[in-house]
């Protein structure tokens, strides 16, 4: 049977753990956990499989949880004795709480798991075929010697060790200047958006910090909630969604920075009013390479079927429909939505070079003078 953990108990294990290591309180036990995971680090630095730090301590934290949880599960399967939701855990405890608490897990997007060889898989030890073999077999053994562990209280000792190990500063955050962006047009403002999801990718999060930087902007961030890309046991709808205020959802976003077929809109929709029962959807293809432009069809097919179905193919439009059903408040709305996706972008892992880049460009663009 499969374990439920909790995720209020965890939460509360990986704060108590990180004040002990505070402390500097350690054991032996903690030392060798701390020197395992610093040698770990050191074959799987960013960029290099460092998705598997986020595993270990996922799993480290599972353990500390409930010392019955198989450490080796990534979903929770009612058929599969003693299995655990580790992406759950990984979005809803780590990702949530890591940078307030200022431990670096190498994946330090809002889903640490949701990356290559972890993505799609059910358990660890059936993943084969891993570039970085010696990092890799470092984990696995580490994987190993967390199994062995007798019980909780020895796994909150390797999470201690963990903690220890990956207290950094990772200079992801960015002081944000309470009027950063006032000065940008609407016209500047969506022309250097544009500009920063087109000319890479990253595995789409910079079209997801776009989307939800401008739903922020008109909902309130605290409304905006970023889904996992790719993650069967996701609990928003889809990629970005604005909650209701009642414990639902108002309306939720497909964000695609490649292009989409009416296919792909007809199942997403049909797949996304079964399982959530949501009938405001729309999707925002922004890809420069998108061919089909006309969606007439599938959107009456949609309508017919009760669901009110919006569909965005470049940034201006989205931009102005947020625009138009934001608040009134006493400040400018460009700024607001660019100091929101900044920080959504930091949230979800964009690289820093490239949100600098952007804050740089942004700069530039509105000290310029008025057209």
């Amino acid at each position: 049977m499969s374990i439920s953990l909790d995720h209020n108990r965890a939460k509360a294990i990986l704060f108590e753990e990180t004040a002990a290591a505070r402390r500097l309180e350690s054991t032996p036990l903690v030392e060798i956990w701390k020197t395992r995971i610093v040698q770990l680090g050191a074959l799987c630095p960013h960029g290099k499989s460092s998705t598997v730090i986020a595993a270990l301590g996922t799993a480290i934290l599972a353990k500390a949880t409930d010392g019955s949880v198989d450490v080796y599960a990534l979903l929770d399967r009612g058929e599969a004795a003693k299995s655990y939701s580790a992406r759950s855990l990984a979005d809803n405890v780590w990702a949530r709480h890591r940078a307030e608490l200022g431990i670096d897990i190498g994946a330090n997007g809002a889903n640490p798991l949701n990356n290559t060889p972890f993505i799609g898989k059910t358990r660890i030890d059936e993943i084969t075929g891993v570039r970085n073999k010696a990092g890799w077999t470092a984990f696995m053994e580490c994987m190993g010697a967390l199994e062995h562990l007798k019980n909780s209280e020895e796994a909150r000792q390797a999470l201690r060790g963990f903690i220890l190990a990956r207290t950094r500063s990772l200079l992801t955050a960015i002081n944000l200047d309470p009027q950063e962006g006032d000065d940008l047009t609407q016209g500047s403002l969506v022309a250097i958006l544009d500009r920063f999801v087109a000319e890479e990718s990253d595995g789409g999060r910079r079209a997801q910090a776009v989307v939800a930087g401008m739903l922020d902007a008109a909902f309130g961030d605290e409304q905006v909630v970023v889904g996992v890309i790719n993650d069967p046991d996701r609990h928003a709808p889809l990629d970005v969604s604005v909650t209701d205020g009642q414990g639902g959802f108002s309306i939720a976003f497909e964000v695609k920075d490649k292009p989409i077929s009416e296919y792909h809109v007809r199942s997403t929709v049909e797949k996304t009013v079964k399982d959530h029962e949501l009938r405001s959807l729309a999707f925002a293809a922004v890809s420069k390479q998108q061919q089909t432009r006309d969606f007439d069809q599938i959107v009456l097919w949609a309508a017919r079927h009760g669901v009110k179905l919006t569909i965005f193919l470049d940034w201006p439009s989205l931009y102005a429909a947020c625009k138009c059903f934001a608040p009134a408040l006493n400040d400018l709305f460009e700024g607001r939505v660019f100091r929101r996706v900044l920080s959504r972008a930091v949230a979800l892992g964009v690289a820093v070079t490239a949100i600098e880049q952007l804050r740089a460009t942004a700069k530039a663009v509105g000290s310029g003078p008025p057209t």
